[in-house]
């Protein structure tokens, strides 16, 4: 430190960890720190892959569920209460698993909030041209790259809060569809066996 207060002007970057990593600041301020190093691009996947295993799921339930289909068709067939609640757990099964597919699919569908433009996100550089971009790139000074990415941290948590809010709604209704096949799987199972 000098009489100023200012820190020292020693190299800005430190060695790095390994050999294969490349040097990293030795100091940086609070707010670039937390800008720069929230973990935020793991959490839209994250919800993409749940969702995309609801839809996994529900296509291993209905192939096994048709593997039944002659028992089905029997138990369907009589007038009584077991093909009452046959057909009721079936028709719920058909509307929580169309309920399933469409939470599922908006979970994996991206919305993109209006937001200021930044250099952070694809369709604000793609609108630039190359000369235009690397102008604005080398033009950026440290808070101005710090509100560049607190602008992309903003918008991507709130993609982040959106697909996770859908994809709770796929996991209840998928857990309700999951309940319809199991009861129904017993049933077929059950009656296959010749236990009626």
């Amino acid at each position: 430190m000098n009489d100023g207060g200012t820190r020292d002007a020693g190299p800005a970057l430190a060695p790095p960890i390994l050999p294969d990593h490349p040097p990293t600041f030795r100091y940086l301020d609070p707010a670039a720190a937390l800008a720069f190093r929230t973990p935020l691009q793991e959490h839209p996947p994250a919800a993409d892959t749940k969702a995309t295993a609801t839809l996994t799921a529900l296509g291993i339930m209905f192939p096994l569920l048709a593997k039944f289909e002659g028992t089905l068709s029997h138990l369907l067939a009589g007038h009584d209460a077991v093909a009452g609640a046959t057909c009721a757990l079936l028709i719920g099964l058909a509307v929580l698993a169309v309920g399933v597919v469409m939470q599922a699919c908006r979970t994996l569908s991206p919305r993109f909030p209006q937001a200021s433009p930044s250099l952070a996100f694809f369709r604000d550089i793609a609108g630039l041209g190359r000369e235009e971009y690397m102008a604005q790139v080398q033009a950026l000074t440290h808070g101005l790259a710090l509100y560049h990415i607190l602008i992309y941290n903003y918008h991507l948590s709130i993609i982040c809060v959106e697909k996770f809010r859908q994809l709770r709604r796929a996991i209840r209704l998928f857990q309700g569809a999951f309940a319809c096949w199991l009861v129904l799987m017993v049933l077929l199972f059950v009656n296959a066996r010749g236990n009626w």
